[in-house]
């Protein structure tokens, strides 16, 4: 089993494969959180990657006998920045815009196994996270998860 070096290696990763899937894009950056996105300038057509925390289970199966193993799942967000199209009462040409993108990202994301010891990403939902427009630009953030052991001192 490969060790975890950098226990936030996923972060380049991501970007990486972002600006390989998706060159369209003028900027893969990553960010603090979802409020300095929008607090930034922004560029027409970016994504920004940012870490969300993880989750810990609890238990020997999760932590096994002694806790020196410990599964854990890191919870990544990308939010997808577009520059606003077409009339602000429909939002069609933002949409229609932001549709294509939005299945590449996906693609490019959904299963995609990105090293070891990490497991494929696997989209989960973002129900306290919803699409936002502001100054001009439209967000729609996307959350995944990726899996590892992370093994302390045995």
């Amino acid at each position: 089993m490969d060790a975890i070096l950098n226990y936030l290696m996923l972060e380049d990763l991501l970007v990486q494969r972002l600006t390989d899937e998706l060159p369209e894009l003028k900027a893969i950056l990553t960010a603090m959180d979802l409020s300095s996105v929008q607090a930034n300038r922004q560029m027409e057509s970016a994504a920004h990657v940012i870490y969300m925390g993880d989750e810990v289970g609890s238990g020997h199966l999760t932590q096994g006998s002694t806790g020196a193993a410990q599964v854990t799942a890191q919870i990544w967000m990308v939010v997808l920045v577009i520059k606003f199209a077409g009339t602000v009462s429909t939002g069609k040409g933002n949409r229609e815009k932001a549709g294509p993108l939005i299945a590449k990202l996906l693609k490019a994301l959904c299963g995609w196994q990105p090293a070891a010891p990490m497991t494929a990403l696997r989209r989960i939902g973002t129900s306290n996270l919803k699409v936002g427009y502001d100054n001009g630009f439209a967000y729609y953030p996307f959350q995944f998860k990726s899996t590892h052991v992370l093994l302390g001192k045995l």
